[in-house]
């Protein structure tokens, strides 16, 4: 009974005192690269990513690869995706993601190299109300 009881206290203590979750901010990310369209657009805690495919040297056929589904950031930094097995097996073989600020940093394993995706906030146009979604600039 005293375990219970020990157990119910930390389980109140953990849901009233709180945990920050640490969140990407909400909006697109790109890369200024040229030749690479890579971006991850986020919303709380779903993104949508497009990688360079790492299986194709040249881009052009099956160039990209896209996934979308829930994220998480762990160890303070490093973006872990919510996917399949299989399928974070392949991920996880050629592409490391972390948050550096509002930057995502993308390491590519294959090429040996990293480059970042620069995040672009979301613009709300003045002419339209508060309760619709944001647009971005480009899209107008």
């Amino acid at each position: 009974m005293r375990s219970f009881t020990v157990f119910l206290a930390i389980a109140a203590m953990v849901c009233f005192t709180g945990c920050e979750v640490i969140r990407l901010e909400n909006g697109k990310y790109e890369t200024s690269l040229a030749g690479r369209g890579d971006f991850a657009a986020v919303y709380g805690d779903l993104i949508f990513l497009r990688l360079r495919n790492p299986e194709n040297e040249s881009g052009t056929d099956l160039g990209y690869w896209d996934w979308a589904g829930k994220y998480r950031i762990v160890d303070g930094n490093r973006i872990e995706l919510d996917m399949e097995r299989e399928k974070w097996r392949d991920w996880s073989f050629y592409y490391g993601l972390r948050k550096r600020g509002n930057i995502i940093e993308v390491h590519d394993y294959r090429a040996e190299n990293s480059y970042r995706l620069e995040f672009i906030p979301a613009v709300q146009p003045k002419n339209r109300p508060a309760n619709t979604p944001a647009a971005y600039p480009a899209y107008r």
